[in-house]
């Protein structure tokens, strides 16, 4: 990641420590102005996806298209193959109404999209927990239905739901980066900007001036970069110091 992204993802870290400050998060935390803890925890979101989208960067994974895409075909896969001995033990049954639920291809799979695919695979989950207990837990394990093949498709399941499900922060944050860091920081740095604007209504007491002025202090870059010729990120202009 470049300096300039670097040195402002750093900024933004500051900002939230100097508001996490026990002296400070008494003065902001669910009290009026309330959007100002909804904003908070909105840009912590924000903050945590460029985290993500860095670390990723920095081990040649890459970004959240390229994630989506992982987490569905590993998704497809783990569910496919649990859904094909189900539908062996179903027709071995004479269950066909059953197998014929779950009778998919793999392009059938892979046609499946979001909430299709997280439903399709929470059926295989939820029939193969059924027959994996109990009475029919011996002989559905002849067939490959276990719980351990139910933990596999279930953890695939959650991890694909969280990107597909996510809040809608995160859903921003992670279609800016399909394009590059800059357009999502852009986007965070303008929910930081905000909270430039409503800090602003603490300051009537004592505390709330300090808590201002060691947020104007976290939220200057420091030592921004300009590498690769991209143009200097932009210094977030402080709320002028508030008169005692």
């Amino acid at each position: 990641m470049q300096d300039e992204f670097s040195n402002r993802l750093d900024a933004f870290d500051r900002s939230l420590d100097t508001l996490d400050l026990p002296e400070h998060k008494v003065i902001w935390e669910n009290l009026p102005p309330v959007a100002f803890t909804t904003k908070v925890g909105e840009a912590r979101i924000m903050v945590g996806e460029l985290k993500a989208a860095q670390q990723k960067q920095e081990a040649g994974t890459g970004g959240a298209t390229t994630e989506k895409d992982r987490e569905e075909t590993e998704l497809e896969a783990a569910a496919g193959i649990l859904a094909e001995a189900l539908v062996i033990y179903y027709t071995d049954k004479g269950q066909e109404t059953e197998a014929g639920e779950l009778d998919l291809t793999e392009s059938d799979w892979a046609k499946l999209r979001d909430q299709q695919l997280l439903t399709k695979s929470q059926l295989v989950i939820d029939r193969a927990t059924g027959l994996s207990a109990g009475a029919t837990a011996a002989d559905a394990a002849k067939y490959g239905i276990t719980p351990e093949a139910v933990l596999s498709v279930t953890k695939e399941r959650a991890d694909y739901d969280g990107i597909v499900n996510a809040p809608g922060v995160t859903i921003a944050v992670r279609k800016a980066l399909t394009t590059g860091f800059r357009p999502a920081f852009k986007l965070t740095e303008k929910k930081f900007t905000d909270l430039d604007k409503l800090i602003r209504q603490f300051r009537a007491a004592a505390a709330g001036r300090t808590m201002i002025g060691a947020w104007n202090a976290a939220r200057a870059i420091k030592d921004a970069g300009h590498a690769g010729g991209g143009e200097p990120p932009a210094n977030p202009t402080p709320a002028p110091a508030p008169t005692p």
